[in-house]
């Protein structure tokens, strides 16, 4: 089949064109979108921040491994706009496969292949739509994990889902640990559905089906705002560690709400579950540990920007 992919820098678009390639999968172009400024910058409503996960310089990409085998590459600053959908319909793919794309697909694209387009999201979908999966799912203490391949309408990750599979994330993983992860996970889900998919036996199941198994308040979240990095004393230290270490790539301070004070925290740098303090939290040079319910963290902080 011909396959046409979509994604941008980081690895949760690298590592499942690499396996595409590998497999033999016939990848006729690499769509990715326009990105301006060192790394890519994107705003939302609240909050401009430079995406997670991207290095900076960028080495390899996957402009870089396209090109270096021959495949075509299109960028794209609107993809609603005509002449983009004219730009993508020239390699007549049989199959979109995409990994991380910021873009809507209109009603056309998802038409153009014949086998329909199949999206990879870092969550066990119907949980977690959006574009930020990865950390609502630190925000939310969340244990179990995982990746989804779903067929794309035009909602907003509410396709038919084809494959899953669960995910273990280990304490204090950091942002770029966990994104490799599903990545390699999905990568391996990417050429299943390929392979199933031209056999007539990739399966779908409506999310609907599925939603009875989904947490209250899991199901979609937008771009974080500065509120989201907040945290409060009634989380348990575990949550607050894993929250801020899955966190940190966003390159935001933390605020950790102790009493009737607002600790602006760096990093976390360890946890004890059941440990009690006697005190909201003390501090020494420039390190604080605080109390939550249960455990303290061990963090290191903004010296100077402790605020009541």
């Amino acid at each position: 089949m011909r396959v046409l992919f979509f994604g941008m820098l980081g690895e949760f678009s690298i590592v499942p064109l690499k396996r595409l390639i590998e497999s033999g999968s016939e990848v006729c172009g690499v769509v990715v979108p326009t990105l301006k400024g060192e790394g890519g910058r994107m705003k939302s409503e609240s909050l401009t921040f430079r995406l997670p996960l991207l290095p900076s310089p960028v080495t390899t990409n996957i402009v870089t491994i396209a090109r270096a085998r021959g495949i075509p590459v299109v960028e794209v600053s609107k993809l609603s706009a005509p002449e983009s959908l004219t730009a993508v319909a020239v390699y007549q793919p049989d199959v979109i496969c995409v990994a991380c794309f910021p873009q809507i697909f209109s009603p056309e694209l998802l038409a153009l292949p014949r086998f329909g387009c199949l999206n990879l999201h870092p969550s066990l979908l119907p949980a977690y739509r959006g574009p930020a999966p990865l950390f609502w799912q630190f925000r939310n203490g969340e244990t179990r994990t995982g990746v989804t391949i779903h067929f794309m309408d035009e909602g907003t990750d509410t396709g038919d889902i084809a494959l899953q599979r669960e995910i273990v994330f280990p304490d204090g993983i950091n942002a770029v640990e966990a994104d490799r992860l599903c990545a390699e996970a999905g990568a391996e889900l990417v050429v299943e559905a390929l392979r199933l998919l031209e056999r007539g036996e990739c399966p779908r199941r409506k999310q609907s089906d599925a939603s009875r198994d989904v947490p209250p308040g899991s199901l979609c979240h937008p771009w974080p705002s500065r509120a989201d990095f907040e945290i409060t004393a009634d989380w348990s230290a575990r949550r607050a560690f894993n929250f801020i270490r899955g966190a940190e790539a966003w390159g935001m301070p933390f605020e950790i709400l102790a009493g009737p004070e607002r600790i602006r925290v760096r990093r976390a740098l360890a946890f004890s579950p059941d440990e009690k303090l006697g005190e909201a939290w003390h501090r020494k040079g420039d390190e604080a540990w605080v109390q939550f319910s249960p455990g303290v963290l061990q963090a290191e902080t903004f010296r100077r920007n402790v605020a009541t």
